[in-house]
């Protein structure tokens, strides 16, 4: 398969047995551009005329303009062939004597059809999970409760999640005429298995009895039973936070299943833990006891739930924001306090976000 005169030339730059064995298609072309050796793996796929010297499926098949340009350049060049249904990847590089004149090129193409199939799937596959997170992310800020009042309750909320999908979840929602219910939750993680657990915790809540939904205690002992019942892994656990204000009575009844940063009942840019023991929703726990406690709420009170995003987010120096900086900021402001903590929050984290952000406020007018 070697034109004899032009194998002459290159015949000691080129070690065309070594081209041969090569498992890689490869040919040599000389300075005019003809073809002078193709070895046997080429041959055997594309098949050679050894009296016209061309592959038996045509020249046209391949780009000459890259040929010339490494012919006249003498740069080695990488482009991509496609040769009927098959791709390669193909490698011109000069032969060039010693006296660094330019005898011809090499080319080699290496199939990279399935690579390129393999490929193309894994972007669709991508395409389709971006889409469908996107999706889900959608979903999720859709469920939040509407920003406004609730009866003589104003709600309020910030809602940053660190990747598209959150583990967070909060909600404020009217039980009947006399009583409200609200609640924040954190799911451990921050992927698709975490949101899906925020939204059983929606559904769930929403969908028990009033009687339960009254009852802070019984909700969360109704929520770890139906939780535990879905025999997830033990890694997959939630706090959740959750209590019912009684517009009659003024007061406010709450029980904790292991939610931290406690919430926080401030009165005159005062502020008081709202502290109730009690285990996370989690499979580990499987017989929870949620203390309920009870307190009175005055007009100009108001409720501040977060997640632990806040009070854990780190700047460059590893420094932690904490609890510290939320207490300033309730006792130097009366108002537009999540705005005032947000702001501060991102002067201090001068680093990419790690954790979800949540925090929710509940005032009494």
């Amino acid at each position: 398969m070697v034109n004899k005169m032009e194998r002459e030339k290159i015949d000691e730059n080129i070690d065309f047995q070594v081209l041969n064995a090569i498992a890689d298609l490869v040919r040599v072309l000389d300075y005019n551009e003809k073809v002078v050796f193709v070895n046997k793996a080429m041959e055997d796929l594309l098949g050679y005329d050894p009296e016209k010297k061309v592959c038996i499926l045509g020249e046209d098949l391949f780009d000459p303009e890259i040929t010339k340009r490494a012919l006249v350049s003498g740069e080695v060049i990488q482009r991509e062939e496609n040769i009927g249904s098959m791709v390669f990847s193909v490698k011109c590089s000069p032969i060039i004597n010693k006296k660094g004149e330019i005898l011809g090129v090499v080319e080699v193409f290496r199939n990279v059809t399935m690579a390129r199939k393999l490929q193309k799937e894994l972007i669709d596959k991508n395409r389709f999970m971006t889409n469908e997170t996107n999706a889900a992310s959608l979903i999720q800020r859709k469920v939040l409760p509407d920003k406004g009042f609730i009866k003589n309750l104003k709600v309020n909320y910030l809602y940053k999640p660190s990747t598209i999908l959150s583990g967070d979840m909060f909600d404020v929602f009217q039980i009947d005429d006399d009583h409200i219910g609200m609640y924040i939750a954190d799911s451990v993680g921050h992927g698709f298995a975490a949101s899906m657990v925020t939204m059983f915790i929606k559904s769930m809540v929403r969908t028990l009895d009033k009687t339960s939904q009254r009852s802070p205690r019984e909700t969360l002992t109704e929520l770890c039973e139906r939780f535990t019942g879905l025999k997830l892994e033990i890694e997959n656990y939630f706090t959740c936070f959750y209590g019912v204000y009684n517009l009659k009575k003024k007061t406010f009844t709450f029980s904790n299943a292991g939610h931290l940063p406690l919430p926080l009942m401030v009165r005159n840019r005062e502020s008081m833990s709202l502290e109730s023991r009690g285990y996370p929703i989690s499979r580990f726990f499987a017989k929870p006891d949620y203390e309920e406690k009870e307190i009175k709420l005055h007009t100009g009170d108001y409720l501040l739930f977060m997640t632990d995003g806040v009070e854990e987010a780190r700047n460059a120096k590893k420094e932690v924001f904490g609890h510290e900086k939320i207490l300033d900021i309730i006792s130097e402001y009366n108002s537009d306090i999540l705005e005032y903590i947000n702001k501060e929050l991102e002067e201090f984290t001068d680093i990419p976000q790690v954790d979800d952000i949540s925090m929710l406020i509940v005032s009494v007018w």
